[in-house]
């Protein structure tokens, strides 16, 4: 037992793990036992009767005793011809099929799309046809940004997704927002790309698979970078050192093909490391080269000539703050270029300050400095994702759907006779069905149109506002912008107007695909009640019918 060190032994769920640190061998080698299968990966050289007095150790300690003969061996990230070697060594057998292990098959590549069939499959069940037809946008976009977002979130936290199945999963939710089956096809008004960003850029705030998919990955990262006591640290050391670049005599190993995607990420401009800094306190666990603690980079990047003359490259920022900084150079500093990267240098540590209390590792995405899965993912998606000019209006007093109408109607994504004349479809007019007098587009249905402006004037003389004439979302905004009134007041009527445009579109659709004519004289009643029906339940105070009639300008919220 002299030559080995047994670093981890552990039983979950009948399940022995072993971690097996061999002396005279160059990496950490895994031995994993579950349900009868022996399961190996990223061996080097291994000692094979260590294993075997492991496995006797074992036996000792815990009275189990592992019948070899019933067992099967499986190789992860492992040639064949090796697995078979050491099958016949240790005296089990080999495992062709592959087992599902907490939800994840073991011993799948999971860079090819065959294995997450399962997850696609997962995702296609929760997105039945009758959910499609029963949900309203608003529930649809509920159920998108819950439940559908989170069902791959176990595999996705582990493995890279490759490109196709990302586009496959992303297409699904298009197909579930739009309505439409999977097996037939829709319009599509609104590019999903768009439905994906966040509200700030102008979208839905859905956000993608493959935003999220990398903050997932990234998070392994950061538990590797911030925290060097945490027995993830320890492990990823053991196997592939603290380097925080890829290596390509690694290339099958997941934490290599993560490291593989900080750098694509990097190229793409999301430049995660430079996001992780030390914040140091009493310098003591920070180094002062290597790490990156001040500015934006560390100062072996900064100062190269200076670093080329460190004796010391693992020196601590508390050492090096205590005495001269030349102290430990093999030389002293010539004039030029290192004269200069000098007096830069000491420049910077004259605004330094240490204090009692113990370094920590920020994140300058989160606030708290603590890494968030949902401030990486929602930064991957803001730099990746197309941005509209102008943010998405979003008003919490009335329901998902009408905002989402809202956000339709202001991006022109509506099904207007002139946007369906654009896209091809055979139309008998492309004039107002309402009243006839010029080509159906948005900005005339809900500006321009004679129906709309009785309404709109009704609105304003309701709420006690002058009313000008607007043409366009843009005008109209621009308005609104100038009424003086409470910010959640503002927030009301704003709600008011939506409700509005709303009941408007739902006559417009009436008079095209009802037998009856709908009755012109009831929608600005509908409005103000409805407007009432949804501000109220959804505000946090309440508010009552007659000030809502009366003074609706005045609710105190």
């Amino acid at each position: 037992m002299e030559s080995l060190h047994l670093s981890v032994c552990r039983a979950v769920n009948d399940r022995l793990f072993t971690g097996i640190r061999l002396h005279d061998s160059i990496s950490l080698s895994h031995l994993f036992y579950a349900d009868d299968a022996l399961l190996i990966g990223e061996w080097s050289d291994v000692n094979l009767r260590g294993i075997i007095q492991v496995l006797n150790c074992f036996r000792l300690a815990s009275g189990l005793h592992i019948n070899l003969n019933k067992s099967q061996l499986l190789g992860v990230g492992v040639q064949q011809h090796v697995v078979v070697d050491m099958a016949n060594s240790i005296g089990c057998s080999v495992m062709q099929n592959k087992f599902r292990y907490l939800g994840v098959m073991v011993g799948e590549c999971m860079s090819r799309s065959k294995p997450w069939d399962d997850v696609v499959a997962k995702l296609k069940a929760r997105l039945s046809k009758w959910k499609a037809k029963t949900l309203s946008i608003g529930g649809r976009l509920t159920l998108l940004k819950s439940v559908l977002g989170a069902s791959p979130l176990y595999n996705m936290s582990l493995f890279k997704v490759p490109k196709g199945v990302l586009k496959e999963m992303e297409s699904i939710r298009n197909n579930f927002f739009k309505g439409a089956n999977l097996s037939e096809k829709k319009i599509t008004w609104v590019a999903w790309d768009k439905v994906l960003a966040s509200k700030k850029k102008g979208g839905l705030g859905v956000a993608s698979f493959y935003g999220l998919n990398r903050a997932l990955l990234l998070k392994w990262v950061w538990r590797f970078v911030s925290n060097e006591d945490s027995l993830w640290f320890r492990v990823i050391q053991a196997i592939h050192g603290s380097r925080i670049d890829p290596q390509p005599s690694l290339s099958l190993s997941l934490w290599n093909t993560i490291l593989k995607e900080v750098i694509v990420l990097k190229n793409r401009g999301f430049d995660f490391l430079a996001k992780c800094s030390k914040r140091v306190g009493n310098g003591s666990n920070t180094q002062f080269w290597l790490d990156n603690w001040i500015g934006g980079n560390s100062f072996c990047q900064a100062f190269p000539r200076l670093f080329a003359l460190e004796t010391n490259r693992n020196i601590s920022v508390e050492e090096k703050m205590a005495a001269d900084v030349e102290s430990s150079f093999r030389r002293h500093v010539r004039g030029g270029v290192e004269m200069v990267q000098l007096n830069d240098l000491v420049s910077i540590l004259d605004t330094v300050l240490l204090s009692p209390y113990p370094d920590r590792w920020v994140y300058s995405l989160s606030t708290d400095g603590t890494f968030s899965v949902k401030d990486t993912r929602s930064s991957i998606d803001d730099m990746f994702l197309p941005s509209h000019n102008v943010p998405t209006r979003w008003v919490k007093g009335v329901p998902i759907k009408i905002n989402v109408f809202f956000w339709k109607a202001r991006r022109d994504c509506l099904p207007t006779r002139l946007n369906l004349f654009k896209r091809g479809v055979t139309l008998d007019s492309v004039l107002c069905p309402i009243c006839s007098g010029s080509e159906e587009d948005v900005s005339h249905v809900f500006f321009q149109c004679p129906l709309a402006q009785v309404i709109l004037k009704r609105i304003c003389r309701w709420w006690e506002v002058v009313w000008q004439h607007c043409s366009s979302f843009s005008e109209w905004l621009s308005w609104f912008s100038d009424i003086r009134l409470s910010s959640k007041v503002k927030g009301l009527i704003e709600g008011v107007f939506m409700v509005a445009w709303w009941f408007i579109w739902g006559f417009r659709n009436r008079l095209i695909f009802d037998s009856s004519p709908p009755n012109r004289s009831v929608i600005f009643d509908d409005i103000v009640s409805h407007s009432f029906l949804w501000c109220h339940n959804r505000c946090n105070k309440v508010f009552t019918w007659d000030s809502w009639l009366k003074n609706p300008n005045l609710i105190s919220l």
